[in-house]
């Protein structure tokens, strides 16, 4: 549950940078152990698309195969699936038939399955997520890409088979930095996936090195809790970013479903009060083709000014007469507007069968109460990890966070 609302809650601000990714399909792969006496390979789900974060049905898994070498080839050990819906991102198997797999693909660090230990027969022995390893405030501090945690790499099991080494991230006290400043080794009870002795005192090493980054991105997380709480408000400026952000915002209080999705923002540039053509064919582009792009519309002007209100509206009576009949039915488009623009929005947009929500720049906009709900379940959760409590490790005394 704290791996979940901290999943949910990290993404509502732009409050650390992440670099872009991409992702080749997910391949078979082949993992040699250190004495090569075991081989293992992992067959990625043909039936499940990224991104996937659910569990499936066994069938529908990642599958794994263990081979034991036999003179000059392979016996099978064992076969069967894997947690991993499409394919873990990397796995490693022991000396004596063990396997560990780590991450969902193009997910490291979300999830439940971040560390996954299987015994030499397959049986699974524990499922940990990254909230189980790390603590939150840890955690924030790491480098992260748009789809990933850079939470560690390299992990391996001890020659002896016992241990499961993870090689995991020292949080960069650079600010902007995307690449760790170190990494700090924690093991895990290979025959458990509980924390081997001498875990603790290594995470403590690791927070010395990393204090200012850590306290850093508190600050930022406290400050994103603090905005979530908080009524929206409209900019005083008319910075474009600032409205871009607070259209986002908008969007995501006023719609049931905004919290996991993006909408598609239209910002449009007026000439002498109206769209020019490609900014109109842009308009109905969108309009006409819901299919191509499924995320709710949010139309407002490059400026928040009540003169410019009126050129959008008449661009939308424009696009809307230009795009298909209907074509917007049981969809929601939202409009920056005052109470005389969205009526006027609505008649605009009426032929398209569009829902009209009207974004009142001039009332502050309450944060959904679920929203609210999920905070103080954040905060609940945080205190029983704090304590040690629901398997969490426990955060470090206080003189190893200064």
């Amino acid at each position: 549950m704290l791996g979940a609302l901290m999943l949910m809650l990290a993404g509502l601000l732009p409050w650390r940078p992440a670099r872009a990714d991409t992702f080749l399909p997910p391949r078979v792969e082949t993992y040699l152990s250190g004495n090569g006496r075991y081989r293992l390979t992992v067959t990625p789900s043909a039936g499940i698309s990224l991104p996937a974060r659910e569990d499936v049905a066994p069938a529908n898994a990642a599958q794994a195969r263990v081979e034991r070498r036999q003179g000059t080839g392979w016996a099978q050990v064992w076969r069967g699936p894997l947690r991993n819906p499409v394919a873990p991102s990397w796995s490693v198997v022991s000396n004596t038939g063990q396997v560990a797999t780590f991450d969902d693909y193009a997910a490291a660090g979300h999830g439940p399955r971040v560390v996954v230990l299987y015994g030499p027969t397959g049986r699974s022995v524990r499922t940990l997520s990254l909230a189980q390893l790390l603590p939150a405030d840890y955690i924030r501090a790491l480098p992260r890409s748009v789809s990933s945690i850079g939470w560690g790499r390299e992990h391996a099991f001890s020659a002896d088979g016992r241990s499961l080494r993870l090689r995991v991230s020292i949080p960069s006290n650079k600010e902007g930095g995307l690449s760790p400043a170190g990494y700090v080794e924690l093991s895990l009870d290979a025959a458990t996936g509980q924390r081997a002795p001498g875990y603790a005192a290594a995470l403590q090493r690791a927070y010395a090195q990393a204090a200012p980054a850590i306290a850093r991105e508190q600050l930022r997380w406290e400050a994103a809790k603090a905005f979530l709480r908080a009524p929206l408000l409209a900019p005083e400026t008319g910075d474009y970013g600032a409205w871009n952000r607070y259209l986002i915002e908008a969007y995501r209080r006023l719609d049931s479903g905004g919290r996991e999705t993006s909408p598609n923002l239209m910002r449009v540039q007026l000439q002498a009060g109206r769209a020019d053509l490609p900014e109109h064919r842009r308009i109905v582009e969108a309009l006409s083709n819901p299919g191509k792009d499924p995320r709710a519309l949010v139309f407002a002007t490059t400026f928040a000014q009540p003169p410019e209100q009126e050129g959008l509206i008449a661009s939308l009576a424009k696009a809307a007469r230009d795009a298909p009949a209907g074509c917007q039915a049981g969809r929601r488009v939202y409009v920056l507007a005052d109470d005389q623009g969205a009526a006027a929005a609505v008649a605009a947009l009426a032929r398209t069968g569009a829902t009209v929500v009207r974004i009142d720049p001039s009332r502050p906009i309450a944060q959904r109460a679920q929203v609210l709900r999920a905070l103080e379940r954040l905060s609940d959760a945080s205190a029983a990890y704090a304590e040690g409590r629901d398997d969490h490790p426990q955060t470090p005394p206080r003189s190893a966070r200064r």
